[in-house]
């Protein structure tokens, strides 16, 4: 059995979602889907969303890191903005003289975090597309202290099927004669997305 990682970003909600999932052998790639996904703005819309790699190693999944609380954001005329596990954003408040002080003064709610909430989800795609080099992301790497994947790693044209429960959760990988048995689904080395 081989060892890979696996990104995702994910949102469902009823009866659609999407999902960006990337198989990867190479960290510096990993890191750097990573970070493009997280520039796209496609999961500041919305709340709930799946942020996360798994690090397989030998078929087995070993860890399962949530991104968000490793990951900042910076955008000019806002603070930081940092989160917690599961995606609650912190700080981005306006700097003082911020095209976003007039906003900022203008939203009701009493809390700094719900103004930064309705931000992402108003603006952030936005300024993703139109000015992407002015978003400043960093991911703490080293905190997030994801393993060296033993050999053998996932060839380049290699598929795994990968055991998945009924939530959602993330199993061992199966061997290829027993492939069939329970419910799972089969990644490709590279991209493996779905829009529903």
């Amino acid at each position: 059995m081989c060892s890979f990682y696996v990104f995702e970003g994910s949102f469902f909600q009823g009866g659609g979602g999407w999902e960006e999932i990337e198989v990867r052998t190479d960290l510096l790639a990993l890191q750097q889907i990573t970070l493009d996904y997280i520039r796209s703005g496609i999961w500041a819309d919305v709340a709930g969303d799946e942020l996360s790699i798994r690090t397989y190693q030998a078929g087995r999944l070993v860890q399962e890191v949530d991104i968000y609380p490793f990951l900042h954001i910076k955008i000019p005329g806002l603070t930081t903005v940092s989160f917690l596990d599961g995606g609650e954003p912190q700080g981005g408040i306006p700097e003082p003289g911020s095209s976003y002080e007039v906003d900022w003064n203008l939203y009701e709610e009493e809390d700094d975090e719900s103004w930064i909430a309705q931000f992402l989800v108003n603006e952030f795609e936005e300024i993703a597309s139109e000015r992407p080099d002015d978003i400043e992301i960093t991911i703490n790497w080293t905190r997030l202290a994801l393993p060296e994947l033993e050999q053998p790693v996932l060839p380049d044209s290699g598929d795994v099927f990968v055991r998945q429960g009924v939530q959602g959760q993330w199993g061992n990988v199966v061997a290829d004669d027993d492939s069939q048995a329970g419910d799972g689904r089969i990644l490709t080395c590279g991209r493996n997305s779905v829009f529903m």
